[in-house]
C-alpha cells in the first residue's frame, strides 16, 4: 500500500461516521463553509411528459432566493421563491404568495452556506426525521440516507454522497403518489459543485427533466431582481426567448 493510500485509510478510520441526520447536515456545511457561491444564473431546458419543452431562465441568491422566468419572457410567466414563500407570476405580476420552504434549494445549496442549526430546524419543520439514517450504495457511490431506515423508500428522506456530501436523491410523499427526485451531472465551480440535471418522478413516472446550461456564479445581481412587486424583465435574460422546441411527432 502506498503512503498516500495509507494516509487516506487512516483519515477514513479516524473520522467517525455521522451519528444522525443533524451530524450529516453539520458535516455538509463544514465541508464547504466559506467556499460555496451565493449567486448564480443558468438557463434550463425543462422537459415534461409528451416531450413538451420549456425554457426557464433562473437566478439564485443564497440563502433561499430563486427567480424563474419562463420563455417567452413577454408572457410574464414565472415564479419567485423567497422568505419561505412561493410567488407565482402571471402576465408579469405576482399572485398572492403561499407558504413554501423549497426543500431542493435547502439541500442542494443553502445547506452549504447557512448555519447548520438553521438547516436542521428547516428540515425538521419540513417533516424529515433526522434521527433515522443508514448507508447504502447507488450507481457505484457510497451514500448516506437521512430520514429513513434501511428498506424504507417511501418516508420523507434525502440521500447524499458520502465523500462529497452532495445531494443525489430526495423522496417526499405527496398526493400524486410520491415525488422521487434524482440529482446528477455535477460540475465543479471554484470549490463548489452544481448539479447539471434533475429528474423528478411522480408516482413512479417521469414528471419533469431539468437540464442546466450556461451556468454562471459569483455575479452581482441587478437591484430588485427578487422583489415580488417588480414587473420588469430581468436584464440578464435578454429577450427571454425560447431556446428549445420539441421535435415533430411521428
Amino acid at each position: 500500500m502506498t503512503i498516500a493510500a495509507t494516509a487516506l485509510l487512516f483519515v477514513q478510520l479516524a473520522t467517525p461516521a455521522p451519528s444522525d441526520g443533524a451530524d450529516v447536515v453539520r458535516a455538509a456545511h463544514a465541508r464547504y463553509a466559506g467556499k460555496w457561491f451565493t449567486t448564480m444564473t443558468f438557463v434550463q431546458k425543462t422537459t415534461f411528459p409528451g416531450n413538451r419543452l420549456e425554457t426557464w431562465y433562473e437566478a439564485m441568491e443564497l440563502p433561499g432566493k430563486l427567480r424563474i422566468d419562463i420563455a417567452p419572457a413577454a408572457s410574464g410567466r414565472g415564479m419567485l421563491f423567497r422568505n419561505d414563500s412561493l410567488y407565482p407570476f402571471v402576465s408579469g405580476k405576482a399572485r398572492p404568495p403561499r407558504a413554501l420552504k423549497h426543500s431542493m434549494l435547502i439541500l442542494l445549496h443553502d445547506i452549504h452556506v447557512v448555519s447548520p442549526e438553521v438547516t436542521i430546524a428547516n428540515l425538521q419543520g419540513l417533516g424529515f426525521d433526522l434521527t433515522k439514517t443508514h448507508e447504502t450504495r447507488r450507481d457505484g457511490k457510497d451514500l448516506i440516507v437521512v430520514g429513513a431506515l434501511e428498506g424504507d423508500t417511501t418516508s420523507k428522506q434525502f440521500w447524499m454522497e458520502k465523500d462529497r456530501l452532495l445531494l443525489v436523491r430526495l423522496i417526499e410523499p405527496n398526493g400524486a403518489g410520491g415525488m422521487d427526485a434524482s440529482f446528477g451531472d455535477y460540475t465543479k465551480h471554484g470549490n463548489a459543485w452544481i448539479e447539471g440535471t434533475i429528474r423528478v418522478l411522480q408516482g413512479g413516472k417521469l414528471a419533469q427533466l431539468e437540464e442546466y446550461t450556461e451556468i454562471k456564479t459569483g455575479m452581482r445581481h441587478e437591484a430588485g431582481l427578487f422583489d415580488p412587486t417588480r414587473s420588469e424583465r430581468p436584464a440578464w435574460i435578454g429577450t427571454g426567448a425560447e431556446r428549445w422546441t420539441a421535435p415533430p411527432g411521428p
